[in-house]
């Protein structure tokens, strides 16, 4: 028997020494690539073999870093045709856009009308009463997903019948309707990623200051950052400026519309837009309202996110991005990515016309971009 434990403890101990190993090796290499001046290349054949394998048609990326912007898109518009996308094109950002609503939740504290701490009964009082499992709901808790409202109520789940275009049939009283019970919502402080919670939050400040969500954000935030090409509602003009989505088998798909929780992920934009976005969240002097959203890069309740920002987790502290916030979108026929690294400064975003998750492929690119520089 003393054999056997002596056997299990040394095959325990050469197991751990080289699971060690590998962690220090990986941490050495990803902080010791050497500069090859050119990262323009760099990011171009990643985003060639991207498109090659199939995960997109129509690809543009976005980078700033050291004052240099480099846009470039990559594949096509529609599948079939040969007409390249390019920085003025338009894609739905999903998720991504929930960065808008925690800015301007921001830049709503800071100009005095709300505190991260207001409670959202007190927002919510002439609407209806909460059950104790949210009496004690913060606007921190909506905006860092420790709320711990499910990601969708079972009650929304059941009307988005429409796989093409899941949102649309959901109304304001669905909203309501949910929260009169508030059936499987954890205790204040419980992770969980959540839709409705952001989407609570987007009406909460509709609420409070008496302007439909799409305009409030242009208000506060776009119009300041000159994002004339980034919105919510589809009209004639900008519709022609969209890219045609598609779903992960290759099937064209429309974009979502949501009437309820539009604070979640509702708005489209283009690179050069973004690109502005990213410009203000890494300088406080690039814009009037860039110290407000330098503030929300802030780790908040000791939880995995700032204020919507998601922040590095053990693998991206392992690979040298320790200092970098991001966020993640896809819906039915895109997705996003976008990463601030205020350390190193540098910015992305990724735009791709088709439903494939691009952080993989993303947290690749930003290995690039934050060890090699533009060529001389």
């Amino acid at each position: 028997m003393q054999i056997v434990l002596k056997i299990i403890g040394i095959t325990l101990i050469t197991i751990t020494t080289i699971v060690v190993g590998i962690i220090i090796y990986i941490k050495y290499q990803s902080n010791n690539i050497k500069d090859k001046k050119n990262l323009a290349d760099n990011i171009d054949k990643q985003a060639n073999k991207f498109i090659d394998e199939g995960h997109s048609y129509g690809l543009v990326i976005g980078v700033f870093k050291n004052g240099k912007t480099y846009i470039q898109g990559y594949g096509t518009k529609e599948n079939g045709q040969n007409i390249k996308p390019d920085s003025r094109t338009v894609f739905e950002l999903a998720s991504t856009s929930k960065l808008f609503t925690t800015s301007t939740l921001q830049l709503l504290i800071d100009n005095g009308e709300l505190n991260l701490d207001d409670n959202i009964q007190n927002l919510l009082a002439e609407k209806l009463k909460l059950p104790e499992s949210a009496q004690s709901t913060t606007l921190q808790h909506l905006a860092t997903h420790l709320s711990g409202f499910p990601n969708l109520p079972n009650s929304f789940v059941a009307k988005m019948t429409d796989e093409t275009n899941p949102y649309k049939d959901l109304v304001d009283a669905d909203m309501y309707g949910y929260l009169k019970l508030c059936e499987g919502k954890k205790p204040d402080g419980t992770f969980e990623y959540s839709n409705f919670g952001m989407g609570l939050l987007g009406h909460l400040l509709e609420i409070k200051t008496g302007q439909y969500y799409e305009q409030l954000v242009k208000t506060r935030l776009l119009n300041p950052l000159q994002m004339t090409n980034t919105f919510v509602t589809i009209d004639s003009l900008n519709k022609q400026k969209i890219i045609q989505g598609y779903d992960e088998q290759g099937n064209k798909a429309p974009i979502w519309t949501d009437h309820v929780l539009t604070g979640a992920g509702s708005f489209l934009s283009n690179t050069e837009d973004m690109i502005q976005f990213i410009k203000a969240n890494l300088n406080e002097g690039e814009s009037i309202i860039s110290k407000s959203l330098l503030k929300t890069h802030v780790q908040q309740l000791n939880g995995e996110t700032g204020l919507g920002w998601m922040l590095p987790d053990k693998y991206d502290k392992l690979v040298g991005n320790q200092n970098m916030v991001w966020h993640n979108g896809m819906a039915g026929g895109y997705a996003s990515f976008i990463a601030i690294d205020k350390t190193n400064n540098y910015g992305i975003i990724i735009l791709s016309n088709k439903a494939i998750d691009l952080t993989k492929f993303a947290m690749k690119l930003t290995l690039s971009i934050r060890t090699q520089l533009w060529k001389e």
